[in-house]
């Protein structure tokens, strides 16, 4: 499930995607921005942008903490572990895209507000807003997942947990030899 070359490519389209859609979208706005009557809006989303990339970049990083855990591991069955083991893997995977995109929008952010005010050329701040919103773009798409995965974890702890009693219940009441 989380390896090969089918994982991957889904991962990469997942990524790309909305990356090339957010830097069109960044590359033809930034000119607009370089008009001195536009320089507070820039500064102000750019800090946006910026708190934004380091709220979410935190919040992955506590989710996948709590992500990667497996309680009682050794009551689980191989089987089981190995099942519960792909299914954490290919959170951990998306949620790591997700904390480098966070990162990666403030980088750019950063990287934005520096060319501004060194006066770069249009192409190097196209280049930055390009990367800026195409980084965001993807974070916030991917934010929308996180529900979703903190339903699945908890889905399947329970699930889990009821296959064991289950098991339990059927144990007790079998008969005996």
């Amino acid at each position: 499930m989380t390896a090969g070359v089918g994982f991957s490519f889904r991962h990469f389209v997942a990524l790309v995607v909305p990356l090339a859609l957010g830097g069109w979208v960044g590359w033809c706005i930034a000119p607009a921005f370089a008009v001195a009557q536009r320089e507070n809006t820039l500064f102000a989303l750019l800090a946006g942008v910026i708190a934004l990339g380091s709220l979410l970049a935190g919040f992955m990083v506590t989710l996948m903490l709590f992500t990667g855990r497996i309680e009682n591991a050794s009551a689980l069955t191989l089987e089981e572990l190995e099942a519960y083991t792909d299914r954490i893997k290919f959170l951990l995977s998306s949620q790591a895209q997700t904390l480098f995109a966070s990162v990666l929008s403030a980088a750019f952010a950063v990287a934005w507000l520096c060319f501004y005010a060194l006066q770069l050329d249009e192409v190097a701040q196209r280049i930055a807003g390009a990367g800026c919103f195409g980084f965001t773009f993807v974070a916030l798409l991917r934010c929308v997942l996180v529900p979703l995965q903190i339903y699945e974890i908890h889905e399947a702890s329970l699930d889990d947990a009821l296959s064991d009693r289950r098991e339990q219940e059927r144990a007790k009441f079998k008969p005996q030899g």
